[in-house]
């Protein structure tokens, strides 16, 4: 049994890239949304595909993976390496899901591999579990941040881009590992599973749905947002230092999946447009991830895990959960927008009505406001250009009155923003809540 080396460290690296991939385009959402001129439910599926393929091929792949894993861990770096070069270049949406999808065949080949290799080199999948239980999460949650950084500084491109290297790992691994894992004991236990997909697609409202109430609502860079989403990871970090002993690791889980869902839903009842208000649920949210999700990984694989299987049912059981937290969440935000636009354009025509401006120029800012808002098809409208073209050709004395007016009717919209995604972001709390009832099993078990 190997105690680490470069191999090793390639393998979990390989893990947190793929798993990481499931939200790291988060922040570049936005900006793929603008570039091919979609929906925030049709740019969702660039998210949804990935993880909808990934779910499903994780365990046959696993299977694949006991013949010889060394194999298919490097086939599917060079599938995965190909694919993300394929979605760095793709010219339209469609062309980019369908890269997505390809990408995610490659991902499931190589966490499959990488997962037998490392149960191999630590003599079992419950010892290796640790470690790329970790690296998934650590992936997991800083995925969205470092994609706003990526998509900030350089493009969103450039997440794929970055990705296309993960091939020469290869390099580092060439050295086989040592023999499969024997015997085999007890049923599998589905409770932990169903936790795990529970919590998963709660998780959406912190990876998702609010990385896009900060950029679209609020209007925030991504780089912007990532600095703010980033809170996330490191208390998730600083959480998984607590250590977890037998008779306190099921109750602290416990703790973190009420830490979960006490977080999204005050994100869901957030009084205000502010990043700051989003300080506090996001601590709590990256804190129950850290207990939560290694607690649940290690109770899901039991006893023995020979043939890996109950590893790759905990991915696909975190996957699915992604993908039906994305599914049915994403519609409720499409139609929220829309019933706040509404509430939106009454409030700015208030705020406008109430101005000192030339009636002229209320007539022309009604129309473009109103014109922005029926068009914008699922996104938040973008004001900004109306108030340019008007404040170029206004009278020195009219300007102070446009900067107000375009301020209050910014805030009545930031604040309609806020209120589309309160639903969403409730339902992805009532999600993480019911992931309780699985979970009550924990409470005296050793783990």
């Amino acid at each position: 049994m190997s105690t680490g080396g470069p191999r090793t460290l390639a393998w979990a690296l390989s893990v947190g890239v793929v798993l990481a991939d499931s939200s790291i385009v988060t922040l570049a959402l936005p900006e793929v949304l603008r570039e091919y001129d979609t929906s925030v439910f049709g740019v969702s599926w660039v998210l949804t595909a990935y993880n909808v393929v990934l779910a499903a091929l994780i365990i046959p792949a696993a299977r694949l993976a006991r013949v010889r894993p060394e194999r298919l861990w490097g086939g599917g770096l060079l599938v995965f390496s190909s694919a993300s070069l394929a979605c760095a270049l793709s010219p339209d949406v469609g062309l980019l899901i369908a890269a997505r999808c390809a990408q995610a065949v490659g991902g499931a080949a190589t966490l499959a591999g990488a997962i037998e290799l490392l149960a191999r080199d630590r003599g079992s999948h419950r010892a290796a579990a640790k470690l790329w239980g970790a690296a998934g999460t650590v992936g997991l949650a800083i995925g969205p941040a470092l994609g706003g950084v990526l998509t900030e500084l350089f493009s969103w491109q450039a997440i794929f881009l970055l990705q296309t290297p993960l091939v020469f790992l290869l390099f580092a691994a060439r050295s086989p590992a040592g023999p499969p894992e024997a015997g085999g004991d007890g049923e599998p236990d589905r409770r932990p599973e169903i936790a795990l997909g529970l919590l998963s697609a709660g998780l959406t409202g912190a990876l998702f749905l609010l990385v896009v109430l900060l950029t679209e609502g609020w209007g925030l860079s991504p780089i912007e947002a990532a600095a703010v989403v980033s809170l996330m990871p490191l208390s998730a970090l600083v959480a998984g230092r607590i250590p977890l002993r037998p008779h306190t690791s099921g109750p602290l889980a416990i703790a973190g999946a009420i830490a979960i869902a006490g977080g999204l839903a005050a994100l869901g009842l957030l009084p205000g447009a502010s990043a700051d208000l989003t300080v506090a649920p996001q601590i709590l949210v990256g804190a129950g991830l850290a207990l939560t999700l290694p607690v649940l990984t290690a109770a899901a694989l039991g006893g023995r895990d020979p043939d890996g299987a109950r590893a790759a049912e905990t991915l696909a059981a975190r996957h699915a959960g992604i993908v039906a937290g994305i599914l049915l969440l994403t519609p409720i935000l499409s139609l929220q927008i829309d019933a706040q636009h509404d509430a939106g354009r009454d409030a700015s025509t208030a705020l406008l009505l109430d101005s000192s401006l030339p009636p002229q120029t209320k007539i022309e800012i009604g129309a473009g406001v109103a014109a922005q808002i029926s068009t914008a098809e699922g996104q938040l409208p973008e004001l900004r250009p109306t108030f340019a073209a008007l404040e170029a050709d206004a009278d020195a004395e009219d300007r102070p009155a446009l900067r107000a007016l375009e301020a209050g009717i910014d805030d009545q919209l930031e604040r309609a923003a806020t209120h589309a995604f309160s639903l969403p972001l409730l339902g992805a709390a009532l999600f993480a809540a019911l992931a309780l009832i699985p979970m009550h099993h924990l409470r005296r078990r050793e783990l």
